[in-house]
Order: C-alpha cells, then sequence, then structure tokens
C-alpha cells in the first residue's frame, strides 16, 4: 500500500520513505530525480544499496504525520489543506471574539477602580467576577448533555447565551454607568454590586465558551481540529482588546478632551466620548444582532457530532464521566501540572494597577495595548507551527524561564517607574516605549505557553467525548490561573505596611502642640496606617499622603520567582513522562 505525502522534499528532491520492524517509520534523505514534487511511503519494504545522507522518523498522530530530524526539528505533514475549513475557522474566530468583549469589559474595571483609590483587598473581591471560568466544570455537563436536536447540540445552548449577554450588557448598563462615573467615591456595597453584576455576566459567557470548544472540536475536520487552540487565542484577544483597552481610552475623560474632541470643534466634558453605558449598549445590541444571524444562516451539521458519545449520555452519565476522566491517572499528573504551574506568575496581574498607583494613567497604559494586540493576534499564528508537533509541552516548558525572567522583569520595572518621571508628574515617550518592549517580551512567552497547552489538551482528549474532555482541561487551567492572581491581591494588601506621611512634619509638630486636643490629634495621625478607606481620607485632610513602609508586592514577586524554579525542577520528568503516554492512557473505559 502507497501513501502520497506532497511537498516534502530535500533541495527540491523527493524523498523516499520505508518503514522497518519498529513502531516509528525510519526515513532517509535519498535525492532522485522526478518531475513530481512527493514522496512515496512504503510500508514492510526495504530498500537495499541505498546511499543516505540525513535520517529522519516519521510518527502517526490521528491524520497527522510528524517528521523528526536527526537535528530535533519537526514539521507537520498535513494530509489536506486548512482552505476546506477557512469558512469555520474565521467563524470561531468571531465567536470567540464576541466572548472577549465582555471579559476584556470586566478586565478594564480593576483600572478604573485603582484610579478611584480602591483598595487591593477590594481589588481581591472584584476579582472573583472572572472565576465563573475557572468552574464552569460544575454545569458543562448540563451543556454537553442537554440539548435540541433540531437547533444542533451547540447552537442550543450557544444562541441563548449570547443572547442573554446583549440583554444584561443593556439593562446593566446605566446602573453601572452610575457606580463608576457619576459617584464620587466607590464603597464596599459599590464592590459587591458590581461584583455580583459581572460575575453574572462572566457566566454566561463561560457556559457560551462551553458550547464554542465543543463546537470547534466536530466543526473542524481531524487533521485542522489543533486550529481551535489558535481560534480561542486569537478571538479572545482580538474581543479583550475592544473591550478593554479601546474602552479604556475612549471613556477616559483626560483623553477624550485632550485628543479626540478638539480633533472634532468639541467642548471638552466630565465623561470620556463613550461611556460605560453607551459601551454596553452598543455591544448589547450588537451581541442580539449577530446571534440572530448565526440562528438564522449557520447550521449545524447532523454529522458533525456522529461519533460523539456525548449524543447518547444522560445529565448523570455526564458526571460519571468528568469523574472517569479525572480519575485517570494521567490526568491526575496534568491536573497538578495545571494548578502549580501559574504561581510564579501570580503578581502580573498586579504589574498595571501598581503602575497607576505611580502615577501612570489608566489611558496611558490602555494606549500600551495599541502596538501590542496586532502583535499579540498575529503571535498564536506563529506560534502554531511549532505547536503542532508532538512534543507541545516540551515547548511549554522551555519557555517557562523565560518567562519567569519577564515576570521578575516587571517587578523591577514596577519599582523603578518613578525614576522615570517628569518633573510635571506625566511619563515620557522613553518610558512607555520601554514598557511596550517589555510588555512584548513578556507576551511572546505567556502565549506560548497558553497555545501550547491548548494544543496539548486537543491532542490527548478522547474525541468521544470531546467537549467535556475539553472543558475539563481548560476548567482546571482556568482555576490554575484564577487562583495566584486573587491570593496575590489579597497578599498584597494584608502583609504591606504603610503610614502617613506629611511634608515638613515638624512644622506640622510645633502648629499642634500647643493644646491637648492637638496633641491627642497628632497620636492618632501617627498612628494612622491607611489600611483602610477612613484612614485615608484623614490622612489627606491634613495633606499627607499615604506611603509605604513595606510594600509586599516586591516580596511576593521575589517569593513567586523562587517557586517557579523549584516547580521547573519538580515537574520537568511529570511533563516529559505526560507525553510519552500513548493515546490509550488518556482515553476512557466507558462503565455507566
Amino acid at each position: 500500500m502507497k501513501r502520497h505525502y506532497n511537498k516534502l522534499t530535500d533541495r527540491n528532491k523527493p524523498l523516499r520513505l520505508k518503514r522497518y520492524k519498529d513502531s516509528k517509520i525510519q526515513t532517509n534523505f535519498q535525492p532522485e530525480p522526478s518531475p513530481e514534487e512527493s514522496i512515496v511511503l512504503l510500508e514492510n519494504k526495504e530498500t537495499k544499496g541505498s546511499s543516505f545522507s540525513s535520517s529522519i522518523q516519521l510518527d502517526f498522530e490521528d491524520d497527522e504525520v510528524f517528521l523528526i530530524s536527526d537535528q530535533e526539528s519537526s514539521y507537520s505533514i498535513q494530509t489536506s489543506s486548512i482552505k476546506k475549513d477557512l469558512n469555520n475557522i474565521l467563524f470561531l474566530i468571531f465567536l470567540y471574539f464576541l466572548q472577549g468583549i465582555p471579559l476584556g469589559l470586566t478586565g478594564s474595571l480593576p483600572f478604573i477602580l485603582g484610579s478611584r483609590n480602591v483598595s487591593y483587598a477590594d481589588q481581591g473581591t472584584f476579582s472573583f467576577a472572572f472565576w465563573p471560568f475557572a468552574l464552569k466544570l460544575l454545569w458543562a455537563p448540563v451543556v454537553d448533555s442537554l440539548f435540541i436536536k433540531k437547533i444542533g447540540r451547540r447552537k442550543s445552548w450557544l444562541v441563548p447565551m449570547q443572547y442573554i449577554i446583549g440583554i444584561l450588557m443593556i439593562l446593566f448598563s446605566k446602573y453601572v454607568h452610575q457606580l463608576l462615573e457619576i459617584n464620587q467615591t466607590t464603597t464596599r456595597k459599590d464592590i459587591y454590586s458590581l461584583t455580583t453584576i459581572f460575575f453574572i455576566v462572566t457566566f454566561f459567557a463561560a457556559t457560551q465558551d462551553i458550547a464554542v470548544d465543543g463546537w470547534g472540536l466536530t466543526m473542524l475536520s481531524k487533521e485542522n481540529v489543533s486550529w481551535s487552540s489558535t481560534c480561542n487565542s486569537v478571538g479572545q484577544t482580538a474581543g479583550w482588546f475592544v473591550g478593554n483597552i479601546v474602552f479604556l481610552v475612549v471613556q477616559s475623560a483626560n483623553f477624550s478632551n485632550n485628543y479626540i474632541r478638539p480633533f472634532f470643534s468639541l467642548p471638552s466634558q466630565k465623561f470620556g466620548i463613550v461611556t460605560v453605558e453607551d459601551f454596553m449598549k452598543f455591544f448589547g445590541f450588537v451581541f442580539i444582532i449577530t446571534t440572530t444571524c448565526v440562528l438564522l444562516f449557520k447550521k449545524e451539521k447532523e454529522n458533525e457530532s456522529s461519533d460523539s458519545l456525548e449524543d447518547t449520555l444522560t445529565l448523570k452519565q455526564t458526571y460519571i464521566l468528568v469523574f472517569q476522566i479525572v480519575s485517570l491517572s494521567s490526568v491526575k499528573k496534568l491536573t497538578l501540572l495545571l494548578l502549580t504551574s501559574k504561581i510564579a506568575f501570580g503578581i502580573q496581574s498586579m504589574v498595571y494597577l501598581k503602575l497607576i498607583e505611580k502615577g501612570v494613567s489608566r489611558e496611558s497604559l490602555g494606549l500600551l495595548a495599541i502596538p501590542l494586540t496586532p502583535f499579540e493576534i498575529v503571535l498564536p499564528l506563529l506560534i502554531s507551527r511549532f505547536t503542532n508537533g508532538p512534543k507541545p509541552l516540551s515547548i511549554f516548558l522551555n519557555a517557562y524561564p523565560f518567562r519567569i525572567f519577564s515576570s521578575s522583569l516587571m517587578v523591577l520595572w514596577v519599582f523603578l517607574t518613578p525614576e522615570f518621571r517628569n518633573s510635571d508628574g506625566s511619563y515620557g515617550l522613553f518610558y512607555f516605549s520601554l514598557c511596550i518592549l517589555i510588555n512584548a517580551f513578556n507576551s511572546i512567552w505567556n502565549t506560548t505557553q497558553s497555545v501550547t497547552m491548548m494544543s496539548f489538551f486537543t491532542r490527548v482528549s478522547d474525541k468521544t467525548v470531546g467537549g467535556t474532555y475539553m472543558t475539563l482541561l481548560n476548567t482546571i487551567s482556568n482555576i490554575g490561573s484564577s487562583w495566584p492572581s486573587t491570593v496575590s491581591l489579597y497578599a498584597v494588601d494584608l502583609f504591606s505596611f504603610m503610614v502617613c506621611s506629611i511634608d515638613n512634619i515638624e512644622a506640622f509638630k510645633n502648629n499642634m502642640l500647643n493644646n491637648s486636643f492637638s496633641r491627642s490629634y497628632l497620636k492618632d495621625i501617627e498612628k494612622n496606617t491607611c489600611s483602610n478607606e477612613n484612614m485615608k481620607k484623614e490622612c489627606l485632610k491634613v495633606n499627607g499622603n499615604c506611603q509605604y513602609q513595606v510594600d509586599a508586592f516586591y516580596v511576593l514577586g521575589f517569593v513567586y520567582a523562587l517557586i517557579g524554579l523549584l516547580w521547573i525542577l519538580y515537574f520537568r520528568k511529570v511533563v516529559i513522562q505526560l507525553q510519552t503516554y500513548q493515546k490509550s492512557n488518556w482515553k476512557l473505559n466507558f462503565s455507566f
């Protein structure tokens, strides 16, 4: 039996491949004249008397063949072009883009809250708004097992979820505008209200993500299924950019009054060119309109999931299935890896908040992402050519030390930021240029690890229960990303120590020592640790400012870097072992 693989040549000469008795296919470069650019795979036959210049190996993985040379380079030979899946790839990117809008909007709120002097503990409370993505496994079996067959397994959930997101964004828009742009201060009660609202919105976005993840596995052909991770990364990044960066810029009153309104000869106003109410209403209607189009014009083919066991499972059986997946020895080891691998980078979620604290405006930080976002969108596409190889976790592990270094570099950058401040309190072009370079360097390793891990999930998931399997692995990964960030926010607030500092303190003391009441008031000021909003207000009343005696942010940055190095030493063997597992180690033996 012969198989032909196009466009694999050596110096434009075809390569002849032959199989030996072992499980791999040993292959030798054998230039020979031929009008075709193809190679012939000869199975169970030997070629004698040939002169070989270099040897390689082929490893079969479903419908892909992986070519591994002596120089340890690998190439993916696709048995069919991605052109036949191009429309579906673009459609998946669009669905993930929609998903990124409310996520980006939710991600912008910590910057707005930071500019309103909200404590890190309150920021930690709001960070729970992101947790539905980490907890979606709890209701994922419901999404995977209950559906309306006439509409389709995935559309039965995708369509109502996107409708609900659009309606919620319209309904809550005015109230969120009141809390963030009308009220002068943000109370703890406001934090709870905002957390509840955006937790609900994120819950429905996470449910939509379950449906899209599962649909991506069946919508794309088998040889292109690994593109689903790239669609996820590209689409969510683009949506996050619009919901986060673009929103922060156009919502800023300072930026709008200084740059946008003068360009159109408009008068200055107390709000940005677009308020949070305008933004939420606009994209609420975008969700409703585009979801209607998906409902009417995008068909979910019946045969897309015809080989999936999920089609036949009851809700109870689906939960049993989840338990069986997490009971696999291979999944247990992967779970431990996922829950601990992001500890070293938990401090990164606070970097921009610390920069705002040091006087960098949130709209300036938003503008930083304009040159970075196209880079982050293209980056997964560039990385995907390497992650489609047989050992994506090796790339994940090799990127780990670089990401530790980039995380430590960002902590150092926060420390050095005041040195770049101009006399008027602003920051110049040189500072922001360095910010872009540092963030781009960090994005390379962050995206590399994200895409390679998603590629590994796609490769090992049992396709007969692909939706549930992928959701489980993504949920565990999201928990591993969420808990270090939340813990870091609370830890920095808990272990940092601040005092109320007053300029020309000696003169202030002399004025206050005239009577007993003033002396008592002075003692209260000296005891002021700026640990809550009332203490901060008292400090401001005497023209003081809260300054750190101990900033736990830097201590935590050092501790996390040390934990990351120890993680590499321990989990290197685990990564190697996970990649040596056969497909059978990841497949389920169903028993209901």
